[in-house]
């Protein structure tokens, strides 16, 4: 008898074991946590052109007009402002596609000597009659340089070279003697791509206080490219003189002067 009870213990346990498999699964293991979500934010604006942040653009008056060096002109200033943005495309207007630009300038100061001489006159007397004979040469040469600098504005040149081929290309046509109708036609041509630029401008520094408003304070000063070159920071600012007449290609002009043939 004694050899018997080992197995029915074996036998209980057994049982036992079977009757626990027969039970509830386990609770399946808790997943962890997903990971905190990084927030997006977008990346700050750029300014047209990779201009700077502090470029300052002429204003507008109380009708909404954007007052710059080409506003209030009288029919020589128009004439004598388009052979001054003439004078840069031809300095500064480098691409390939400019190759004919300089002989293009060159051709038109020849062929309109006379009425460029007569106009240049008229201008100054124009000032004389503003500013007095005393003081009337340092305004224009001032007042010039604003010109040059203002069709010199570096985030625009491209635009500004662009039109300014089709203007050089219009201005070969005109007959001697017409200069003041095709200033009125020509110079507001280029004069609008300063105007849409300064638009752009615009809307572009209202878009980068919103950026910042949300994100400066958290993210900071966002890289800067070392090709966003900074501008000039007032295109009507005397900052420089005017091109050098003796550096233009072909025929140019000084910037208060006469036309020279070289």
């Amino acid at each position: 008898m004694s050899g018997r009870k080992p197995i029915i213990r074996i036998t209980t346990v057994a049982a036992a074991a079977t009757l626990a498999s027969c039970g509830p699964p386990p609770p399946p293991p808790v997943a962890p946590p997903p990971p905190p979500v990084q927030e997006a934010f977008r990346a700050r604006p750029i300014a047209p052109g990779y201009a700077q942040d502090n470029l300052v653009i002429p204003g507008r008056n109380e009708l909404g007009i954007r007052q710059t060096v080409n506003t209030g002109l009288t029919p020589e200033q128009a004439v004598w402002n388009l052979r001054s943005a003439y004078n840069v495309a031809a300095l500064n207007c480098d691409g390939p596609e400019d190759a004919a630009m300089a002989d293009r300038y060159g051709e038109f100061l020849k062929a309109h000597s006379r009425e460029l001489t007569s106009t240049n006159q008229k201008v100054d007397a124009q000032f004389k009659d503003k500013f007095g004979g005393k003081d009337y040469k340092r305004a224009r040469d001032q007042y010039m340089t604003q010109v040059y600098n203002y069709f010199s504005l570096p985030p625009a040149l491209p635009r500004f070279c662009a039109a300014a081929r089709e203007t050089s290309l219009a201005l070969a046509d005109v007959p001697k003697g017409d200069l003041d109708d095709a200033a009125q036609v020509e110079l507001p041509k280029l004069e609008l791509v300063f105007l849409g630029y300064f638009d752009e401008y615009e809307a572009y520094r209202a878009q980068a206080q919103a950026w910042d408003a949300e994100y400066l304070a958290t993210y900071g000063e966002p890289y800067r490219h070392r090709w966003m070159v900074p501008a000039p920071v007032d295109p009507n600012a005397v900052t420089a003189p005017a091109p050098d007449a003796a550096t233009a290609p072909a025929v140019s002009a000084d910037a208060s002067g006469g036309s020279t043939d070289s």
